[in-house]
């Protein structure tokens, strides 16, 4: 079912459709509980689909727009149902879909589909390996145990095995879908935050892993900054939430974001041997120092989540 470079197109279509309907469905169950006008959850039921995967396709076109509008049109970038699509467009296209619906209410709307959003990344991992993406280095030692599926894909035209990486980001993102559903109830919007936080803090370094046609600026790959700017605005939405006080704890988390930014920048070119001073560890130890490097930033994430709710603790 999952072969590299071979599109199966049923497949992509079918992951598509059976996570959409769960995850709509768990959203509108999850906002009915929260006694969202029946015509609103309809509303959003319909919207959802269509903002996500419009701003995806904008996104994608976007980061390329002059190669985009040369060989198509200036039209070519609002045709979401062509080929051509970014996670964090479909991420951006869903949460502004909830703010603006939401009124009022519209944080508290966002954590309601945080676990929805979570289940539709893991289907959309699963719709990329359908669609012969999402994989890692290649093996070509039949004999190992990991030349199988989960673990890795088949490449017919190099009769070789490759990382299945589409499958470690959906368990990610699955991962994230159990946390988010037994969450203790919290302020509006923590939901939401410790899904972005967390998502994009493993996306680092899954990113950096990958082999297939990723969304790069030469050899910036493009996720993995918005990755990095998507982990310093939860970091900040969550200090502003913090309040005054903790003044060192906070220069620390955001210091130590910093530097394990910079280090995962370091080991990036490390990996293509453009860093001198690095060249003693082998290409497997930067990513193993970079996966720790990551570790570390989800752990500023729940740090300063923490003060956060400290501060909600202490109002209380």
């Amino acid at each position: 079912m999952f072969e590299i470079g071979t599109v199966n197109h049923s497949g992509v279509w079918m992951a598509l459709a059976i996570g959409a309907a769960f995850a709509l469905a768990l959203g509108a169950l999850r906002s009915r509980k929260m006694e969202l006008a029946g015509g609103k959850v309809a509303l959003l039921t319909v919207l959802l689909p269509l903002g996500t995967a419009f701003f995806s396709h904008l996104l994608y076109c976007l980061m390329d727009a002059a190669y985009i509008i040369d060989s198509y049109s200036t039209g070519y970038l609002f045709t979401f149902w062509q080929p051509g699509y970014m996670f964090y467009g479909g991420i951006l296209g869903a949460a502004l879909v909830l703010l603006v619906a939401g009124g009022k209410r519209r944080l508290a709307l966002l954590d309601a589909y945080a676990p929805s959003a979570a289940l539709m990344i893991a289907a959309a991992r699963i719709a990329e390996g359908f669609a012969g993406q999402g994989y890692g280095e290649y093996w070509f030692e039949d004999a190992m145990f990991f030349c199988r599926f989960p673990f890795m894909t088949y490449d017919a035209y190099y009769e070789g095995w490759a990382w299945a990486l589409f499958m470690a980001e959906a368990l990610v993102a699955a991962v994230l879908f159990v946390v988010l559903l037994v969450k203790k109830k919290t302020w509006h919007g923590d939901g939401w935050l410790l899904l972005m936080g967390l998502y994009a803090s493993a996306q680092i370094v899954l990113e950096s892993l990958r082999r297939d046609e990723f969304l790069r600026w030469g050899f910036v790959r493009i996720e993995e900054v918005f990755s990095g700017v998507v982990i310093l605005f939860v970091l900040i939405c969550y200090c502003i939430r913090a309040g005054k006080g903790r003044t060192a704890a906070k220069a620390a988390c955001f210091g130590l974001f910093l530097l394990m930014a910079t280090l995962c920048l370091l080991l990036e070119f490390a990996t293509e041997g453009r860093i001198p001073f690095l060249l003693f560890l082998e290409v497997y130890q930067c990513y193993l120092v970079m996966a720790l490097a990551c570790a570390v930033i989800a752990a500023c994430v729940l740090w300063m989540r923490r003060m956060a709710h400290s501060t909600e603790t202490m109002e209380a």
